[in-house]
């Protein structure tokens, strides 16, 4: 299987602009479902934010990609974890 999962800084003209994104490959036989949960941690090891994403319905061989928005207020110093992940056969 091949994941990857980045804090991504859009952050322009003054503006916070922090997005987590993730690449998914599935390399099963099977169409696959994907859930998966985050935490942004700080350098101090307080926790930022967190969240739990899904993918659904990955062909075998299929690549999904996908991001969603952060509460984050600076990608400077946090350390992305991923606490949970699960692969379940898609019907």
């Amino acid at each position: 299987m091949g994941e990857r999962f980045q804090v991504d800084d859009r952050s322009a003209s003054g503006l916070t602009n922090i997005w987590l994104t993730w690449t998914i490959r599935n390399n099963s036989s099977e169409k696959s479902d994907y859930s998966w949960e985050w935490e942004a941690v700080g350098s101090d090891g307080t926790r930022l934010d967190n969240g739990t994403e899904i993918e659904t319905a990955v062909q075998p061989g299929q690549t999904a990609k996908g991001e969603t928005f952060t509460m984050l207020k600076t990608a400077q110093g946090v350390k992305l974890n991923i606490t949970d992940f699960n692969r379940t056969a898609s019907y």
